[in-house]
């Protein structure tokens, strides 16, 4: 990532997993935000009202809703760095989760507004106001979309940077406004050629973008919250790392718990049962060093002798 030239290269602020840190990166992904936003939305609305099209005054408070949610995605972050005390011994992490599930009931909020008002144009079409400039204006609104998937393209290189879902949230909510503005831009020029109900087709078009990108925000952040499996690619990580000790045979039980930049991974590993207990234990503690060094996770390992697994595996069977 250091690589990268120009606009998508990012600062280097120092050790990810510290929490100043990971917040200083999400204030620059809400800053960028913030700004590109607010002039889209000024772009957008001032349009919408020369033109008389409520799928782009639709589109408009789209863009406006990521100001929101920039504010969220601080708030979040802000809350997210604290220490961890008595009450939250894991930290405060997971307050990104729930801020991205507050984007997410926003989102749906807006969507559901703007169907209604969709279907009220739906029912009674109206005709473009100043339709000499239709073109123009489509041809401005497909410009913004390209904006917004630039936009998209930073947050996304932030989130992976800090390995933060409510970045990469944030991303896809700027890649959904840039589909939209393509879509309202085709609704504009379709009402310019004598089909005025497309604008309001169009409308419910975003407005259903809106509201299907807050339900998958608020699966994808509950999902966290509640707990979920590990992924295959740290399944894989994972395997490859103990591969490289011989005297274990076998990983099993493998649990990530996600508590925002602290994330404890545990699993079982299976070594020759005659190994003394200080050998196993220097095994284990070696393993736990080479996983810290190598993935972002905390390990804590449970040690058993080879076969366990699969013997009471097959005792629960019977």
């Amino acid at each position: 990532m250091g690589k990268k030239k120009g606009w998508m290269k990012l600062p280097e602020y120092g050790d990810i997993t510290n929490p100043d840190i990971r917040a200083k990166y999400g204030y620059l992904e809400a800053l960028v935000s913030i700004i590109g936003n607010v002039t889209l939305f000024f772009i957008k609305i001032s349009l919408a009202l020369l033109v008389n099209s409520i799928g782009l005054a639709a589109d408009a408070i789209h863009s406006l809703s990521d100001v929101s949610t920039s504010g969220i995605v601080i708030f979040g972050f802000k809350i997210a760095k604290k220490r961890p005390d008595k009450k939250h011994p894991f930290g405060h992490g997971r307050a990104e989760h729930i801020a991205t599930l507050i984007i997410a009931v926003f989102l749906i909020i807006i969507g559901l507004n703007f169907i209604q008002t969709s279907f009220d144009r739906l029912l009674h079409p109206e005709q473009l106001s100043n339709p000499d400039f239709a073109i123009i204006t489509a041809i401005i609104i497909l410009s913004t979309a390209i904006g917004k998937e630039l936009m998209a393209r930073y947050s996304s290189l932030i989130s992976k940077k800090i390995e933060s879902d409510m970045l990469q949230a944030d991303a896809w909510h700027h890649r959904t406004d840039a589909i939209s503005s393509i879509g309202v831009a085709i609704g504009i020029i379709g009402s310019h050629l004598g089909f005025p109900i497309l604008d309001a087709i169009f409308g419910l078009f975003v407005s259903a973008i809106i509201i299907y990108v807050g339900v998958h925000l608020i699966k994808t952040s509950s999902n966290y919250l509640i707990g979920t499996r590990p992924s295959s690619n740290l399944i894989k990580k994972l395997q490859a790392i103990t591969k490289q000790a011989s005297q274990i045979s076998n990983i099993h039980s493998i649990y990530v718990h996600d508590y925002g930049h602290i994330k404890i991974l545990t699993f079982h590993v299976e070594m020759n049962g005659s190994l003394s207990l200080d050998d196993a234990h220097k095994i284990a503690d070696d393993l736990e060093d080479k996983i810290m060094k190598t993935t972002h996770y905390f390990p804590v390992i449970h040690v058993e002798p080879t076969g366990v697994h699969e013997y009471m595996k097959k005792k629960e069977k019977r």
